[in-house]
């Protein structure tokens, strides 16, 4: 099942992904100090961050104004979460240190993301009723 953000939505969540792939770094990190699991727990984490970007576009500003999400909704849902908490925290830490033009990013990120959060549970709840066996009257 797919899901439809807006452009504002997109951009939130491009900018939170490009704050979390500066992590990628953690990857060689964790394998030259010979804790392969780490790097692999990682390397898992920013694949499915890398499918998501496939979805918004790996342009910094791409022309549409929509965008179609088909990462499935709880493996997109972690991603989501972790721009959001990230925001919030930026926000409430050192909020005289960010420049406004971050300060401005990291509010859109912290706005939208409850928003898809609410769409992806929407998505990830089966139908009501559904897979339930109707029961024949005699």
């Amino acid at each position: 099942m797919s899901m439809t953000i807006n452009r504002n939505e997109r951009d939130a969540i491009y900018d939170g992904l490009m704050t979390d792939l500066t992590a990628l770094d953690d990857v060689y990190t964790h394998l030259h100090h010979d804790e392969p699991a780490d790097a692999r727990r990682l390397w898992r984490r920013f694949a499915v961050e890398l499918r998501l970007l496939d979805d918004l576009g790996w342009e910094r500003d791409p022309d549409a104004a929509q965008f179609e999400l088909t990462l499935p909704a709880r493996e997109m849902r972690p991603i989501i979460e972790r721009i959001y908490w990230s925001s919030v925290s930026a926000l409430s830490d050192k909020p005289d240190e960010l420049l406004e033009d971050a300060r401005k990013t990291i509010s859109t990120a912290a706005a939208a993301c409850p928003e898809i959060l609410a769409r992806l549970v929407e998505k990830e709840l089966p139908d009501r009723g559904a897979g339930l066996a109707e029961t024949p009257t005699e």
